[in-house]
């Protein structure tokens, strides 16, 4: 108590340095806390299910690829057989996520809900707050006895039944079909994949019949569209399962040759999959934010040597009297302990408003954003970086100043030499800081290079002027392929009649939207056995969607209005499709067979009739890639996006036109997801621009502080050195050679710390490589340019101490000495 009461003492009797060292460590700790608090949420939190170590993520791959990587998607027919065969899983479910249509006294609207196997809540291991879940007879064709059922989300219970306990029983109609309410989740309970809100859960039932006696859903095993996860059985590794369903898919191969060919099974805990590649720019930050805190504690210590400096007197005072050498270090160690607390106090500050921040910036599509928050962990994490601080860069100075010559100290008055011992280790402590806002610096300036390249990427299409919107037909009142193919037709020609409209089409997938659709193919000229087809992404777009998207034709004709349902079989294939499989040839009128089955017409060999331009359809970051294009009246789909290329300067102005279009056709559907396209452009270039953001703050701040830092020990040097520099001017130095001499000095620290920083900027690069594009881990004119402005920034902060020096009045120097 009494080091700690002395300690606030002598901090309250120097307020500017208490306070240039608290901001200091406030600055370093709460960019680690709030940091930390994202890291904590996506990468060390468990997932809030009983057991999540058991909880596994599995897809089918092509065993063709020398990287097996997820493909995240199976068919009915496949999870049935994995479901029934597998021995080493505890359960496994199949969900997909879309949106339903609810129509009420304000029209319709649009809500997400979750459709999944029976199983899906028995693997998460979690029960309703009120009823039960789903059973195997509630997926069958009709949802089993009862018609189907649903389970709805708390805050959907509360909103739309007023949370009545008695709910169960009650109906609700989504999409035109009759749901029975059998169960109300728990508050806390959330949709493993993020995503836009859940409101409720149905089973799989609607897959499992069709209106009109074609093939149902559940009946296809080529059509690949469902996400599983699955719980191990006690006991049991990722290995076991994964080579026990890789024994099932080999099976199921020899028995499906056409649909099952070259397709294994691959596990990811479920965590992983999740996080996907978000990982790796959280280290990154996170490395970034601990090189700050690093950099912030070699300037305290630097403060503090400057300061035992001062009290050489008073510490040798105290040695005199007899005092140990570890009770002098105690007590420093208590001051600077005290600081890194003050420290970290004004840190949670930082990092709270910090982490709010984070939040509203952090990319949508990041998962788990909701569980990012100033916890228990969190504050731990803080308290112990506090203390962790003050020990580290207390111990040094603290060590430094307690190795006192007493006759020196007790007659030179109240200030000490600095020690040539000193002098190094301050010299050092810049250096180091030199290093690491090099590498922060460097890897930052990769990373806008990425950001800037990607920018400036065509993506193939016009976006300006482009408005989206989505559209889901209820299967139960359009089962039939005429009357899906009728109501786009229909509303498609409504829009093209509004004002401010200059075309309209439809397309599924949208480009940008993050979704993709792949199909295998053949080519009629040298067709290959089962199984051997290649792969290509495949479109489903309307009559003048290549007008609307402003594709250019490159070769033969786009498709018109004569081509129907029932008309010959065509397809329009991209240039890369054209390169790659018919190399130096003419394309047009070459047949090929697609794989797509929505049904039979599907898989028709399809004559080329035209070459359109590459399109950035999934990533502005990804090669083009081979894509053909199919007719969605040959094809038809009960999803479809809109595509509206528009006259105004704010395409959203004619949203509400398009409603009260789409309300006069079908008031039951609700128009989806309406965005200008621009936004899909932003959203695809956002967690790019959120790393570089991040990262560049975070290496400003670096600069900052090693500035102060350069220009800190500078100052102190030629404080120190007055004397030496009054003997220099007197006996002829001129201003010039002064001038020089401290700014050399600067610069050889500064040449030292660049060939260190240098060597760790090569290491720290290679990490970052996932992240790039456009730009090498190790561009010349990256690391250049950044050894430039260091250089720069250090001239900058040595400029005043050099200056300062060179202005030294000999006679006041010597005299005063």
């Amino acid at each position: 108590m009494n080091d700690i009461r002395f300690a606030f003492r002598m901090l309250t009797k120097a307020p500017g340095f208490t306070i240039v060292a608290v901001f200091t460590l406030a600055l370093g700790i709460g960019a680690n806390t709030a940091i930390f608090s994202v890291v904590n949420a996506l990468l060390l939190k468990p997932l809030p299910f009983p057991a999540p170590q058991q909880l596994v993520a599995f897809g089918m791959t092509d065993t063709r690829q020398k990287e097996q990587t997820m493909l995240g998607s199976l068919s009915y027919p496949d999870f049935f057989d994995f479901r029934e065969q597998n021995h080493t899983l505890a359960n496994i479910a199949v969900y997909l996520d879309r949106g339903f249509a609810l129509t009420g006294e304000k029209g319709a609207s649009s809500l997400h809900g979750v459709k999944s196997s029976a199983e899906f809540f028995d693997v998460l291991g979690i029960k309703p707050a009120i009823g039960h879940t789903f059973s195997r007879a509630d997926e069958q064709a009709g949802g089993g006895p009862g018609g189907f059922k649903i389970i709805l989300s708390d805050d959907f219970w509360r909103q739309f039944f007023g949370g009545d306990p008695n709910v169960l029983g009650r109906t609700i109609e989504l999409d035109r079909r009759l749901y029975t309410v059998i169960g109300v989740m728990h508050p806390r309970f959330q949709y493993p994949i993020q995503s836009d809100p859940v409101s409720f859960y149905v089973t799989i039932a609607e897959d499992a019949s069709t209106a009109d006696g074609t093939k149902p859903p559940s009946e296809e095993r080529g059509m690949h569209s469902l996400f599983a996860i699955a719980r191990l059985k006690t006991n049991t590794t990722i290995e076991q399962a994964q080579a026990d369903l890789s024994t099932v898919a080999a099976n199921l191969e020899k028995q499906y040759p056409k649909t099952n060919s070259y397709f294994g099974v691959r596990f990811k805990p479920l965590r992983e999959e999740l996080i996907g590649d978000v990982r790796t720019a959280l280290y990154v930050l996170f490395g970034a934010v601990v090189c700050v805190l690093l950099i912030a504690n070699a300037n305290v210590a630097n403060l503090l040597l400057a300061r035992a400096s001062v009290r050489g007197r008073e510490i040798a005072v105290r040695a005199a009297v007899g005092a140990s050498r570890g009770r002098i270090i105690r007590q420093l160690l208590t001051e600077s302990v005290m600081l890194a607390g003050l420290g970290g106090l004004c840190g949670l500050l930082l990092a709270q408003w910090g982490t709010e921040t984070l939040i509203k910036t952090v990319p949508q599509n990041i998962p788990r954003i909701s569980d990012i928050q100033l916890d228990g962990v969190v504050l731990g994490f803080t308290l112990l970086v506090s203390l962790g601080t003050g020990i580290i860069f207390g111990l040094m100075p603290a060590w430094q100043a307690s190795r006192v010559d007493l006759n020196t100290a007790l007659k030179s008055g109240t200030r000490t030499g600095s020690g040539e011992h000193k002098a190094r280790l301050r010299n050092g402590l810049v250096m180091g800081e030199i290093a690491l806002a090099l590498v922060l610096l460097i890897c930052a300036g990769l990373l806008i290079q990425t950001l800037a390249r990607l920018g400036h990427v065509q993506p193939g299409f016009r976006s300006d002027r482009l408005l989206t919107a989505s559209i889901q037909l209820p299967r139960a009142s359009y089962p039939k392929n005429e009357s899906v193919v009728a109501f786009f037709n229909r509303f498609l020609e409504r829009v093209r009649t509004l004002p401010g409209v200059e075309s309209a089409s439809a397309i599924v997938p949208l480009p940008l939207s993050g979704s993709n659709m792949v199909t295998d193919f053949d080519i009629e000229e040298h067709p290959l056995p089962e199984g051997q087809r290649a792969g290509a992404p495949v479109r489903m777009i309307g009559t003048d969607y290549f007008k609307t998207m402003g594709i250019p034709l490159k070769q033969g004709r786009v498709f018109d209005e004569t081509e129907q349902l029932n008309s010959p079989p065509v397809v329009i294939v991209n240039q890369r499709f054209a390169e790659r499989y018919f190399p130096g040839q003419n394309v047009i009128g070459k047949r090929i067979q697609p794989g797509f089955s929505a049904d039979d017409n599907g898989e028709k060999v399809r004559e080329i009739i035209g070459v359109v331009g590459n399109v950035k359809h999934f990533s502005l970051k990804n090669e083009d890639s081979p894509e053909m294009y199919l007719l969605r009246m040959q094809i038809p789909i009960s999803f479809m996006s809109i595509v509206i290329r528009t006259s105004v300067s704010d395409p959203s102005n004619i949203t509400a036109a398009m409603r009260a279009e789409l309300a006069a056709i079908d008031p039951a559907i609700p128009l989806n997801s309406v965005h200008v396209f621009e936004e899909y452009l932003a959203r695809s270039l956002a967690r790019p621009r959120f790393n570089a953001l991040l990262l560049s703050i975070f290496a400003g701040s670096a600069l900052l502080l090693t500035a102060i830092g350069i220009y800190g020990v500078l100052a102190y040097s030629v404080a120190q050195r007055t004397n030496e520099i009054g003997i220099r001017i007197a006996l002829g130095a001129g201003q010039s050679k002064i001038f020089r001499l401290v700014i050399g000095q600067a610069m050889t620290i500064v040449a030292i710390s660049v060939a260190v920083g240098l060597v760790g900027a090569f290491a720290a690069t290679r990490l970052l490589s996932s992240l790039l594009f456009g730009v090498g881990a190790w561009d010349p004119i990256t690391f250049s340019a950044i050894v430039i402005l260091i250089a720069l920034i250090a001239l900058l902060a040595a400029w005043l101490p050099a200056r300062r020096a060179a202005n030294v009045d000999p006679i006041v120097a010597l005299r005063t000495e």
